[in-house]
C-alpha cells in the first residue's frame, strides 16, 4: 500500500512510563511501556506497508527505541538528529500538570495568551523549537520523498514542524493532538493528512488535516520538495 506522491510521515514515540503517569518529559526520558512497545510495532508494520525507506529520529531514548523497531522492520538505518529532541520543559520537567499549577500558579494563564512564544520556566517555547528543528533537518532535503521518509519525534516537535512546513497556522498546530497510533502525512504542497492505525494495520483512508495556508513560509515549503 505505497503512497504515490512525495511525502513525509511524522510519527510520535510509543507510550512511556512518564506518559502513563502524566509527567512532563521534555529532555528527560523514561522507558517505553509494554503498550508503548506494541505501538512501536504497529507503527513499524504500517511503515513497512507504506514502503518507508528513510527513518530520521530524535536521539532521546523513547524516540530512538521506537525508531529502531521501525527501521528494523523496514530494513533501513536510522539517522539521529540532535535538534529533534523534545521541547525543554525546564523547571517543570518530571512534574505532573497538577504539580505545575501548584508551583507556578500563573503559568497557564500566561501560556494561554500566546502558546507559540511562551517559554516554560528555564525551558523553551515552540518559537524556540522550530528553528533548531529546521536546522537539524537541513541536511536531509528533500524531506518529502517517494517512497516516503519518516521522522520519529515528539508531539511538540511535530506540532512545530506542521506549522513550520506550511501545513497550518500556529493556533491549528497548538490544537493538534498526536497519540502514538496516529501518523501524520505532509505532502510536498503542504497538505496535511492524518491516519489512525487500527490493530497495527493502516486505516483505509487518510483524513484531511487543517487546511493549507494560502500564503507564507515559501522557503520552508521548499524543504519538502525536491531541491
Amino acid at each position: 500500500m505505497g503512497l504515490g506522491q512525495p511525502c513525509l510521515l511524522l510519527l510520535r514515540h510509543g507510550e512511556t512510563e512518564w506518559n502513563r503517569a502524566g509527567r512532563l518529559q521534555g529532555r528527560d526520558d523514561s522507558p517505553l511501556t509494554s503498550a508503548g512497545l506494541g505501538q512501536a510495532g504497529d507503527l513499524a508494520r504500517a511503515c513497512t506497508d507504506l514502503g518507508v525507506t528513510r527513518v530520521i529520529s530524535s536521539p532521546l531514548g523513547r524516540a530512538k527505541t521506537t525508531a529502531e523497531i521501525i527501521a528494523a522492520a523496514c530494513g533501513v538505518a536510522i539517522a539521529l538528529r540532535e535538534g529533534l529532541a523534545e521541547m525543554s520543559f525546564g523547571m517543570c520537567a518530571g512534574l505532573t500538570l497538577d504539580q505545575v499549577r501548584a508551583r507556578f500558579p500563573e503559568l497557564f494563564d500566561a501560556r494561554n495568551r500566546d502558546r507559540w512564544h511562551h517559554r516554560w520556566p528555564q525551558g523553551e517555547g515552540y518559537a524556540d523549537v522550530l528553528p533548531r528543528v529546521l536546522a537539524a533537518l537541513a541536511g536531509d532535503l528533500p524531506l518529502a520523498t517517494t517512497p516516503p521518509s519518516a521522522i520519529v519525534a515528539h508531539q511538540s516537535v511535530n506540532r512545530a514542524l506542521i506549522h513550520g512546513l506550511g501545513a497550518c497556522t500556529e493556533d491549528e498546530a497548538m490544537a493538534s493532538e498526536q497519540s502514538a497510533d496516529v501518523m501524520m502525512r505532509l505532502d510536498a504542497d503542504g497538505a496535511l493528512w492524518h491516519m489512525r492505525l487500527i490493530r497495527g494495520e493502516c486505516a483505509a483512508v487518510w483524513s484531511q488535516g487543517p487546511p493549507k495556508r494560502a500564503a507564507g513560509w515559501p522557503e520552508a515549503l521548499r524543504a519538502l520538495r525536491a531541491v
